[in-house]
């Protein structure tokens, strides 16, 4: 009988344990959080789901004394709230930013290479001159944001929203710009040579002096009488 509540008690102990394991993780580590409040250096953190706002904005004033651009290459940002967050020139190179609220953030010459920004908010974002190469927009929300000398090469913008965005001199060299919509938008010298544009709405936008933009690529577009093209392209209307 003794063995028998002994085995109990060992069962109930490694239970126990494992639901340890397997339960839920904290939203962010503390650690983290305090390093980048120090430093400004915090590549592969979990600051997943915090208002980061604020912070950046201590750091940049910082910048004025000598400090460098934050540092967040890796981290975990999915759901954070960065909301007219200063992150001009930080790295953010292969980030997690899923989720994430960046409205009116400055992003001006920030690295989001790699970066995960799929369904993140951006709207009337300033990311001029950033590098945002193979990074992942599905679903991301850019209207009126600023793109200007943006490098967006090889990105999926899959159904992003890109109303009224300023891309002027962005390059968009084989970006997937699937079931997005730029209505309004200006692509003024945007590079779109081999970019995706399968059920890409572009009612209403400027694309007079787009570069490498062919007949096959808009055959897979739609827009509308508002849209402006080179002379020798046409686009069927959006249903």
């Amino acid at each position: 009988m003794l063995k028998l509540h002994r085995l109990i008690k060992r069962a109930a102990a490694a239970a126990f344990l494992l639901l340890a394991a397997t339960g839920p993780l904290p939203a962010f580590e503390r650690g983290d959080l305090d390093r980048l409040r120090q430093t400004g250096t915090c590549p592969e953190c979990d600051l997943s789901e915090i208002d980061l706002a604020d912070i950046a904005l201590q750091r940049t004033n910082l910048i004025d004394s000598g400090w460098r651009p934050l540092d967040l290459s890796g981290a975990d940002l999915r759901g954070a709230r960065l909301r007219q967050a200063p992150f001009s020139r930080a790295t953010l190179r292969g980030a997690k930013l899923a989720g994430a609220e960046l409205d009116q953030a400055d992003l001006r010459r920030a690295d989001l290479r790699d970066t995960d920004l799929t369904g993140a908010s951006l709207v009337g974002a300033n990311l001029s001159a950033a590098r945002l190469d193979a990074a992942k927009l599905t679903g991301a929300v850019l209207r009126q944001a600023t793109l200007d000398g943006t490098r967006l090469n090889g990105a999926i913008l899959v159904q992003a929203d890109l109303e009224r965005a300023i891309l002027t001199r962005a390059s968009l060299n084989g970006a997937d710009l699937s079931g997005a919509r730029l209505p309004g938008a200006f692509l003024s010298e945007t590079d779109l040579y081999a970019a995706k544009l399968d059920g890409t709405d572009l009612s209403g936008a400027d694309l007079s002096s787009a570069q490498g933009l062919t007949q096959v690529q808009l055959d897979r577009a739609c827009g509308s009488d508002a849209t402006s093209l080179p002379r020798w392209l046409v686009l069927r209307p959006c249903d």
